[in-house]
């Protein structure tokens, strides 16, 4: 089972964490639509309320949901904002994230969803079904997990944070989401739907110039459909190194 997790894991990572920036074909960004300046409202009003990086829990939406929110079946709102309807019940799939920030309540994942809402004092229905809500509590589990740092930190000393909101049970897989994280920071990321504010990271403060070369390599692959799927990842494992 652990296993099995572990590759739709990095298949999940494959397919939205490594997505390229927009391209405009007139080199010029596309206004954004209403929900979005609407959601970086969210952001602004959250990074300030909890003193956590506003370019962090942009990004972070990013990696999890391109700003759309994830809620459950028969629970969409006709408001215009984006949203995509889940099934709560996967049956053996990906657990679900829920809302703008993909937060979530599950034995492998963890549950930065309930804990989240409980930093916040509202109901865990509450932070699934509004998008402000949901900013809310993501920045208040950041700002947790950051034990004391403020929005004024560098950005490489949140990374520890960012990888334990992630819930990714394992280490090496975690670093693979906060370099995207960051690296989605450190590049911008912008269409009508989002935008990321650009800032500078020192990459290699945060990982080590080993870790950063492997890092950066060209994406995971993963061979699926046969009985002992095959996982092509940059390699983080402690085992000794031959010929020594």
């Amino acid at each position: 089972m652990k296993f099995t997790m572990k590759v739709r894991l990095l298949a999940a990572l494959c397919a939205g964490l490594a997505a390229a920036p927009a391209v405009f074909a007139d080199g010029q960004p596309r206004q954004l639509t209403a929900s979005a300046k609407l959601y970086k409202q969210y952001f602004q009003e959250a990074s300030k309320e909890f003193d956590v990086p506003v370019e962090l829990l942009e990004s972070i939406a990013y990696a999890e949901t391109r700003w759309t929110s994830h809620v459950p079946k028969g629970q969409l709102k006709k408001n215009g904002e984006p949203q995509i309807e889940i099934d709560p019940d996967p049956h053996h799939g990906m657990p679900p994230s829920y809302g703008i920030m993909g937060l979530r309540n599950d034995t492998w994942f963890g549950s930065s969803l309930t804990q989240g809402a409980a930093l916040i004092r509202v109901s865990p229905d509450v932070v699934i079904t509004d998008a402000r809500s949901n900013i809310r509590a993501a920045a208040a589990l950041l700002s947790q997990y950051g034990a004391r740092k403020t929005k004024h930190f560098p950005l490489e000393d949140w990374e520890g944070a960012v990888a334990r909101l992630s819930g990714i049970p394992q280490p090496e897989i975690a670093q693979i989401y906060t370099y995207e994280i960051l690296t989605a920071i450190r590049q911008g990321r912008e269409d009508s739907g989002y935008k990321i504010n650009q800032r500078h990271v020192e990459m290699e403060k945060v990982y080590g110039k080993d870790k950063l070369k492997k890092l950066s390599a060209r994406r995971i692959t993963i061979e699926t459909g046969v009985p002992d799927p095959k996982i092509s990842a940059p390699d983080f494992s402690d085992a000794p190194a031959k010929n020594k």
